[in-house]
């Protein structure tokens, strides 16, 4: 094995200093990380572990490339199990972690993921009405109100009506303690295994609450003829039969669908918000949004065969998420001597794919902090260049429906709505759990409805 033994520099600060700078300014640490110690630095998180942040893209595709046996994804994302269960894709590893993945993958993507195109229209439509002469407004609330319905319909089939609201209450309130900036500590100190059944912490209690609406609604669905059963990933997954012929089990059904709606719902948001946060701020980048959607559309609402016709609006979501990253690192744990770059990692090392500080690199995005949506239509970046939704074997289930439904609920808004922020405005990236959102929630205000032509 080459490289040396020893870990790369870092912060010389204690692990408890270094936890907290980590919860509340993630991004100036990294940054202030990378700027004193250069590619590939060392921070040592109190009770989490040894984060050693990697920046070049060729250390990022060996991580990538690495053999699920040597480097887990799973037992890092352990924390995750209080809300996600503990047979979640997202905490599992090995054989365990491809079964479940094989099962979920095909519902999220293809024709299945653009059966719900008249949702998330019908969706962004409400809120373009919603925004109308309302002043400012938080685009963050907003987007989360579409996205934690049309993820609802997708993954549970439910329609309109007290069941569906009562789904979508008992979720907000879930998801409410999954964005407080020390969420990560409290599910260290507070883990599923013990504390499942606590009638004292609030968040528990609540997960109980939304587990047994969502039991009843497996009931439902399981007592239907199959073909009665609407089109949804909990229909998929009550037919998955895997390869030793057994079926789901209440608990992996249960985990599967809150990590969809999880995962699927609060990041997808957080990048409309950004996006909605940058593309405000250059009048010709809305310009030229409105242009492309005029020429396609002729003045119409984009239709389902136009949104992956729109080079520029891909290009703009793509570049929004490379700027402003909803997530600020992958975490891999290192599980036999593992060689990056210049160094040798033993057990339990953790190895960070840094997808802030990637995104930053001025050698592979010149003027890194600059909005420059043309960057995607002048290359392709290969897959351990631009990463908002991880790599490898551990990439984001939810990738392409998350881009599909940001392409349409921005494509709706702007054939819809012409937008402002206030004078003067700044959106800070703030913790919110897991993911960074911004500051104000992004503040916008319609200045003008558009006329649809039919």
């Amino acid at each position: 094995m080459t490289g040396s033994s020893r870990l790369p520099p870092g912060p010389a600060t204690n692990p408890v200093r270094q936890l907290l700078r980590y919860s509340f300014r993630p991004l100036e640490f990294l940054e202030q990380g990378a700027s004193n110690f250069g590619d590939t630095f060392t921070l040592q998180l109190a009770g989490l572990g040894t984060f050693v942040q990697l920046t070049r893209p060729k250390d990022i595709r060996d991580v990538f490339k690495a053999d699920s046996t040597v480097l887990h994804a799973g037992e890092v994302n352990a924390l995750l199990s209080s809300v996600v269960g503990d047979t979640s894709v997202l905490v599992l590893d090995g054989k365990s972690h491809v079964r479940q993945r094989k099962a979920m993958l095909p519902p999220l993507k293809g024709e299945r993921m653009r059966t719900f195109f008249d949702v998330m229209q019908a969706e962004a439509l409400a809120v373009a009405e919603r925004w109308t002469g309302a002043g400012f407004v938080r685009a963050d609330k907003a987007m989360q109100g579409i996205t934690l319905r049309v993820i609802i319909r997708a993954s549970l089939g439910l329609e309109s009506g007290a069941e569906f609201d009562s789904m979508q209450r008992d979720m907000a309130k879930l998801l409410m303690h999954v964005r407080h900036p020390l969420a990560l500590v409290m599910w260290k100190l507070f883990p599923l295994e013990r504390y499942e059944n606590s009638k004292i912490l609030p968040f528990y209690r609540m997960r109980r609450k939304f587990d047994d609406g969502l039991h009843q609604v497996f009931d439902r669905l399981r007592a239907l003829n199959p073909a009665d059963r609407p089109e949804c990933l909990l229909k998929d997954l009550l037919a998955t039969t895997y390869d030793d012929g057994s079926v789901m089990s209440y608990r992996e059904l249960r985990d599967a669908i809150v990590t969809v709606l999880a995962a699927g719902h609060d990041t997808t948001a957080l990048g409309l918000a950004w996006a909605f946060e940058l593309i405000l701020s250059q009048p010709e980048v809305v310009e030229r949004i409105e242009a492309e959607l005029e020429e396609l559309t002729g003045g119409a609402l984009p239709r389902i065969d136009q949104i992956q016709k729109l080079p520029y609006l891909d290009a703009v979501i793509r570049e929004s998420l490379r700027v402003r990253n909803v997530i600020p690192m992958i975490a891999r744990v290192v599980k036999q001597d593992f060689s990056v770059g210049a160094f040798s990692y033993a057990r339990d090392v953790i190895l960070c794919p840094s997808i802030h500080l990637l995104h930053m690199r001025e050698d592979l995005y010149p003027e890194p902090t600059q909005f420059r949506p043309e960057r995607f239509l002048q290359r392709k970046f290969a897959p351990y260049e631009w990463i908002p939704f991880g790599g490898g074997n551990r990439a984001c289930l939810g990738q392409a429906f998350a881009l599909y439904e940001m392409k349409v609920v921005l494509a709706t808004i702007f054939s819809t709505l012409r937008l402002e922020r206030p004078v003067g405005a700044v959106s800070r990236p703030v913790r919110r759990g897991v993911s960074i959102g911004p500051s104000d929630g992004a503040l916008v205000r319609v200045t003008e409805r558009r006329q649809i032509k039919s």
